[in-house]
């Protein structure tokens, strides 16, 4: 067999075991992307409906006195947190995000600071020289909303420490098998920063509304709780016990963790999403690949047994002369 047709044959070989490993690979990142999309769906509904239930206590309670509720008006710090995966061979889901976030950044006028998901998060923002706080692994391989909790913990703390006036939310949200859109929220406070500036507060720059339950015991706080409501729940039909300011109180924090898990549900899914597609591309590539190297093996192949049967040809009407 000559050189060439060793060489092609070789170059055959090598991309049909590299088809195998992008099809097992497809159908893997499929069967978890399946998974992951249920487990996202599922979630929404107990995310929208944790929403509805905060919009409802909202109009109960002196939402000014609440310090997750509003924030300054500008922000002298915020913190960013980007969801991406542990993984690369997902097409360009991570690089989408990245880019994403360094707009993000840029734009912002005051400094911020990361907490990366995922490693391929946190390489490209040391490389940028970012100030990163926190580096945690994605959960993607084993969603669980325990290991989401220890991220917004850490969030929540630096706000309510006043060491960051924003927190906000880097993720890709999940729309379909073929898109998944970078996308990035205010998580903290509840109010986005946008509707800041129109809203009821008029205070200055570092101006802070006092709340009088701050210095009341938990049973003080009750009672002032249950005086202050009266006002607002002539028209209600819902009862709240002990107080809606107690209820907000526990559903807030468990709101932000919502949200965050949420977010990471999404990015999971559109990771195995992107991941299917790109090995499902690769596999395509693959066959596209055989199939020239296949037709071009057969045409040197040809063109040897032709030139055999020529030589054959000649050398016998040499020997009949």
């Amino acid at each position: 067999m000559p050189a060439g047709t060793r060489l092609i044959k070789s170059r055959i070989k090598s991309i049909a075991n590299t088809r195998k490993i992008t099809k097992a690979m497809e159908l893997v990142a499929g069967a978890k992307m399946r998974k992951a999309v249920q487990m996202t769906v599922d979630s929404r509904h107990y995310s929208s409906g944790m929403k509805q239930l905060v919009e409802d206590v909202l109009p109960l309670i002196n939402q000014r006195s609440h310090p997750l509720l509003y924030g300054r008006k500008d922000a002298k710090s915020s913190i960013l947190i980007i969801v991406a995966s542990d993984r690369g061979l997902c097409g360009g889901f991570n690089a989408q995000l990245i880019k994403k976030c360094t707009e993000f950044i840029k734009q912002r006028n005051e400094p911020v600071r990361v907490i990366t998901v995922g490693k391929k998060s946190e390489g490209p923002m040391r490389r940028q020289k970012l100030d990163i706080m926190a580096s945690f692994e994605s959960i993607s391989n084993a969603p669980t909303f325990e290991r989401s909790k220890s991220t917004g913990q850490l969030a929540y703390d630096e706000f309510m420490h006043h060491r960051a006036d924003r927190v906000f939310l880097c993720y890709s949200d999940f729309q379909s098998t073929i898109s998944q859109v970078p996308t990035i929220v205010q998580l903290l406070p509840i109010i986005d920063e946008s509707e800041l500036k129109t809203s009821i507060i008029e205070e200055e720059e570092d101006e802070k509304t006092s709340d009088p339950r701050e210095q009341l015991n938990p049973t003080e706080r009750l009672a002032f709780d249950r005086q202050n409501t009266d006002k607002f729940t002539q028209n209600q039909e819902i009862t709240f016990e002990p107080s809606p300011r107690y209820v907000l109180d526990q559903l807030l924090p468990r709101l932000l963790e919502t949200r965050l898990y949420q977010a990471m549900l999404e990015s999971t899914a559109s990771e195995h999403s992107a991941r299917m597609m790109a090995m499902r591309s690769a596999t395509d590539s693959a066959n596209e690949m055989l199939e020239n190297l296949t037709f071009t093996y057969n045409q040197a192949r040809q063109a040897g047994i032709t030139r055999e049967i020529s030589e054959i040809s000649a050398g016998k009407a040499s020997l009949e002369n």
